[in-house]
């Protein structure tokens, strides 16, 4: 049997949708808690000295895109790609909506919301103008019912579910504004992602790790007021 490791920190969105679907697929892993390194020995595994990684017996892989099409072709049993050819394209736009036009989007903004420093006010007229647009998008193209593509969780479902969750907060925090709730359907799709195991397991680990990071970064934003924002909602 390949055996897997994946190495990460838990506060990364990026590794814990790579967690999550370790676990929606039933495949026994060890979780390393690792940071990101410009140390040589780290960057024989990651070349940019990134995570997630994820070791199997034919060697490391890094970026979350390959890591999951590696998982579905390696474990065909629990597949987290849709069937047909259209429906997985579709799938990918949705990924890439998300990762480019969101979750980077919002990054921009993490110093002044996680790290303790200051967002440039151009820089938030910027991300909004932006998220205006891909909030649009995927309005359009989100199909929540009560998962993107089926009756359980895809690719798509935890690269949304995990940036759309860090992207959520930060929106809150800066322009008062959330995501989840400017998408029809997208609150009842986010219960039914935070009702599954693999959630359950992920988000615990992030919390409490991402409790302790802001801690040590002065960080302005406080979770409890986004958990009061959630169950208000």
């Amino acid at each position: 049997m390949t055996v897997l490791r994946l190495l990460g920190y838990p506060v990364s969105n990026y590794v814990n949708i790579v967690r999550a679907a370790l676990i929606e697929k039933g495949l026994e892993h060890e979780f390393l808690v690792t940071r990101s390194s410009q140390e040589p020995t780290f960057l024989q595994i990651s070349p940019l000295g990134k995570i997630p990684v994820l070791e199997t017996s034919e060697g490391a892989l890094t970026e979350t895109v390959a890591i999951l099409d590696y998982l579905d072709d390696a474990f065909p049993d629990v597949p987290l790609r849709p069937e047909t050819p259209f429906a997985r394209a579709r799938a990918r736009q949705i990924i890439n909506i998300v990762q480019v036009y969101v979750e980077a989007q919002v990054r921009q903004l993490f110093p002044g919301v996680f790290m303790g420093g200051e967002n440039l006010a151009t820089t938030e007229v910027a991300v909004r103008s932006m998220l205006d647009r891909a909030i649009a998008a995927l309005a359009r193209l989100l199909e929540p019912g009560p998962f993107l593509f089926g009756d359980r969780p895809m690719q798509a479902d935890l690269f949304t579910f995990y940036n759309i969750d860090i992207a959520d907060r930060v929106t809150r925090f800066t322009y008062a504004r959330s995501i989840v709730e400017e998408i029809g359907g997208l609150a009842q799709w986010c219960a039914a992602m935070r009702a599954r195991p693999s959630t359950g397991t992920v988000m615990a680990e992030f919390e409490t790790s991402f409790e302790a990071y802001l801690a040590a970064h002065c960080a302005p934003y406080r979770p409890d007021e986004y958990k009061r924002s959630l169950s208000n909602a």
